[in-house]
């Protein structure tokens, strides 16, 4: 699976929380941190383990099991720290504090060699630049029996103008890669999905929410883009959360069904995630 696919299938930020406020970036780091957090834990519910890409709030495994949840710290001892992150040793887990949103990788790697991380290595992938620093990150590893968990909510209170955190079993085995979002550069292609009636993005100020697929495909054109489309199938039993579908072809989507978000990842493309009407079959996958 390439890069592109990898991120394509991923959650989104929640655009009804993030479009069109005013608040502090504080606020904005956090509500990115909650909003990130509810919106991967209801995809994820019945999706199969794959390669998967967190906002803030989540990890993504190459293979094996993942954790997601609240950091709920025994006692901690630092054993690093640096202007770009600090490092506790919490039992069995590192627990890192990064405090740069954009961080030199060799320096990371270097503080990962400093507590016995060898195989330990950072990957810094383009996201849109509206987005608070540190608000996507994820993590791979091979070895089966490793975890790793978010660990935001202690992250304020641990390190000064930290923006994301997570814990990782210490004594991993075999290669793994941490990965971080950075802002893109100037007509750089996200690698993580941003909502498209962001200030800066490609329908800045245009709010597609609730109109039908026929028409917020029209806006779309208009604005000289091209667009594709991900059903958004909920969950069964009347459970929160959705199961996303993505590339989903034009003949599939009635065009009177609803838009739920637009995406965009800065190439020329919008992605509208349509709600399935009512006497919709979802593909026997779902």
């Amino acid at each position: 699976m390439n890069n592109d696919q990898l991120f394509k299938d991923r959650a989104r930020v929640l655009d009804e929380n993030l479009s069109s406020r005013v608040s502090t970036a504080g606020a904005d780091t956090l509500l990115a941190q909650i909003v990130s957090m509810e919106r991967e834990l209801a995809r994820r519910r019945l999706r199969a383990p794959r390669r998967a890409l967190l906002g803030m709030a989540a990890v993504a495994a190459l293979a094996g099991a993942i954790v997601v949840g609240p950091s709920l710290f025994g006692a901690s001892k630092q054993v690093y720290a640096s202007q770009a992150v600090t490092i506790d040793r919490v039992d069995d887990q590192y627990a890192f504090y990064f405090t740069q949103g954009d961080p030199d990788p060799a320096e990371l790697e270097k503080a990962f060699r400093k507590v016995g991380l060898d195989n330990l290595t950072v990957m810094l992938f383009p996201v849109s630049p509206r987005m608070p620093a540190g608000s996507v990150f994820g993590f791979e590893k091979s070895d089966p029996d490793a975890i790793a968990t978010f660990a935001g909510d202690s992250c304020p209170e641990r390190a000064e103008n930290c923006i994301t955190a997570f814990r990782v079993t210490a004594d991993i085995k075999g290669p793994a890669e941490v990965r971080l979002g950075r802002p893109a550069k100037p007509g750089e292609k996200y690698d993580f999905p941003a909502d498209a009636s962001w200030p800066g993005e490609a329908l800045a100020g245009v709010n597609l929410r609730g109109r039908s697929t026929a028409e917020a495909a029209g806006v779309v054109r208009e604005h000289h883009l091209k667009v594709a489309y991900g059903l958004d199938w909920p969950l069964p039993n009347d459970e929160k959360g959705v199961r996303f579908e993505a590339d989903v072809p034009a003949s599939r989507i009635d065009p009177s069904w609803q838009v739920a978000t637009a995406d965009s990842y800065n190439d020329g493309v919008i992605v509208l995630h349509v709600v399935p009407g009512p006497d919709a079959t979802p593909p026997p996958e779902f």
